[in-house]
């Protein structure tokens, strides 16, 4: 959805996606850090524009760009999407190795959803595999909820497991990743 929903904190902002961002967004995921835990991606610049041009026309669904604060440097993406009934889905999230923006993009995407966009519900879904997003999300208190149909990705069956955070959720995983984000940002 092509809006223009703008948040910093921690010194991380979260920037609506552009056209322009295509090639970013490609190269982010197919890198190897990426590719077994993110579903199929577009493959070229060409493609990736060809999905961007939907997604700029598709309501309900916002896309962002991380980027540092203090350079405006592309470090990842994500999102909030298929929103209905005020619930959305989070995801699209991907940071690039070595760059400590996990904790502050999580929070900022949590913020569009809940104290912007108004939701009462986010859900997402990490891949059984991917253990250091398994682990942030406990830490920091997200409820998970089951285990979805299995997904191929990068060729082989991957579980899925559910998670879901509610408005009454937000203020203790605020404060949970607000620790870890005011540590990080000092790696900035």
């Amino acid at each position: 959805m092509d809006h223009s929903i703008i948040v910093e904190k921690f010194g991380i902002r979260l920037r609506p996606v552009r056209l322009s961002d295509a090639g970013f967004i490609v190269n982010l995921r197919n890198s190897p850090h990426a590719l077994c835990f993110v579903g199929d991606s577009a493959q070229t610049e060409v493609a990736q524009k060809d999905w961007l041009n939907n997604y700029f026309s598709r309501p309900g669904d916002y896309y962002f760009i991380v980027e540092l604060a203090r350079n405006c440097q592309n470090v990842g993406t994500i999102g909030i999407y298929d929103i209905r009934d005020r619930i959305g889905e989070s995801g699209r999230w991907i940071i690039l190795p070595g760059i400590p923006a996990a904790a502050a993009s999580i929070w900022l995407n949590y913020h569009v959803a809940f104290d912007i966009l108004g939701l009462d519900v986010v859900r997402g879904g990490t891949a059984e595999s991917n253990k250091n997003v398994m682990s942030m999300q406990k830490k920091i208190g997200v409820c998970f909820t089951g285990c979805s149909e299995n997904r191929i990705i990068a060729g082989k069956c991957v579980n899925m497991l559910e998670c879901q955070t509610t408005r009454a959720d937000w203020p203790l995983i605020s404060a949970n990743l607000a620790r870890y984000a005011l540590l990080a940002q000092k790696f900035l």
